[in-house]
């Protein structure tokens, strides 16, 4: 498609309502996204939420980077004519495929041809139903560009750390001999709100899951970086109750990539934590959990080969490159660099999009 744009032209972020089956929670990483668009923008004239607003927008012409994970509410789909989306680290999940790979979906996404995919399940899907589509990798891999920072501090940050072994009868044994071993510590690491190794609210169980998550992750990182670390959740009722509007959470999001930027080590299981450590050049280490969802890992293809990998397996880390553990943070691993050429060629498109008066 080629045409000339004409008339008031205004730039839109992509929002996300919260989700009323998660009673309130936001994932920040959301929004994280939208930050690594914004780069692009000459200014921001709104958001529009990428599962309830797309379909029926009928303001001014916008033009929308149109990156993330479509669409909780596939009903609402495809977007407007008002708006002049450019599709890069485009998403489908599992759960709206059938909607997204609709007739008509198909021939809208030909129109705006051809499409980014955050992954490659996303694009041979794509490929599949005749879409002329491309591995680009995610939008965040650019951070850099507006929030890199050759400071770096003495901080570390823990990100979601998972743990995902059952609390079998051996397991609880182990659990309760940890904390005869180390009460104060798992005492300490309870009581930090961020630290979501069990989302139940049985005290026991978080209790039980946090002596494994301290046994399991000191052996794995030191008793420094698991003890002294600052904690942080990205996905949470907080982000709905402290901040209410788009552009507070988009605020906060470039709050805790500030953070990144600056931080000496940051272990995640959260890609859109991984990913922009990877485009800031913080030293980041992925945190992968084997036992995933279909809806989780298909978002991964592609994207596990950027990231240095330490797996969990049933309770236990595996790592999936060369290191020697428990992790000195005088000998952090390198991040490695083949994410580079991707965040270049996504800089390129949406330089020239934005640039771009015809599309």
């Amino acid at each position: 498609m080629n045409k000339v744009l004409t008339g008031k032209m205004t730039y839109k972020l992509l929002a996300v309502a919260k989700c009323p089956q998660l009673l309130g929670i936001i994932n920040i990483g959301d929004y994280i996204q939208a930050l690594a668009a914004s780069q692009y923008y000459p200014h921001i004239d709104g958001f529009l939420d990428r599962d309830e607003e797309l379909k029926d927008y009928d303001g001014d012409q916008c033009k929308m980077i149109m990156n993330g994970w479509y669409m909780h509410n596939p009903d609402n789909w495809p977007p407007s004519k008002n708006i002049v989306p450019l599709f890069v680290a485009f998403h489908i999940n599992s759960v709206a495929k059938d909607k997204l790979l609709s007739p008509q979906s198909i021939n809208y996404l030909k129109s705006y041809q051809p499409i980014g995919c955050r992954d490659i399940n996303t694009m041979n899907i794509l490929k599949q139903n005749g879409v002329d589509a491309y591995f680009s990798g995610c939008m965040t891999l650019t951070l850099g560009k507006n929030y890199f920072s050759s400071t770096k501090s003495n901080k570390t940050y823990i990100v979601d750390p998972i743990y995902n072994g059952a609390l079998t009868f051996n397991n609880v044994l182990k659990a309760l001999v940890e904390f005869v071993k180390h009460p104060f510590d798992i005492f300490k690491l309870y009581n930090i709100k961020q630290l979501h190794v069990h989302y139940g609210k049985n005290p026991l169980y978080r209790f039980l899951k946090t002596a494994l998550y301290y046994k399991e992750y000191v052996k794995a990182f030191g008793r420094k970086i698991i003890m002294e670390s600052e904690y942080i959740c990205q996905e949470d009722t907080y982000y709905n109750e402290h901040f209410k509007t788009d552009m507070e959470r988009l605020k906060e999001a470039e709050r805790l990539v500030g953070l990144y930027s600056k931080a000496q080590l940051v272990i995640t299981s959260r890609i859109h934590c991984a990913l922009p450590c990877l485009g800031l050049q913080t030293p980041v280490i992925y945190i992968d959990p084997v036992q995933n969802t279909e809806t989780s890992s298909c978002r991964l293809g592609g994207l596990r080969e950027f990231f240095n990998i330490i797996k969990m397996d049933n309770g236990s880390l595996k790592p999936e490159f060369p290191i020697s553990t428990p992790i000195a943070l005088d000998k952090i691993p390198k991040n490695k660099e083949t994410w580079k050429q991707y965040a270049q060629n996504l800089d390129k498109r949406c330089s020239e999009f934005i640039e771009n008066t015809n599309f």
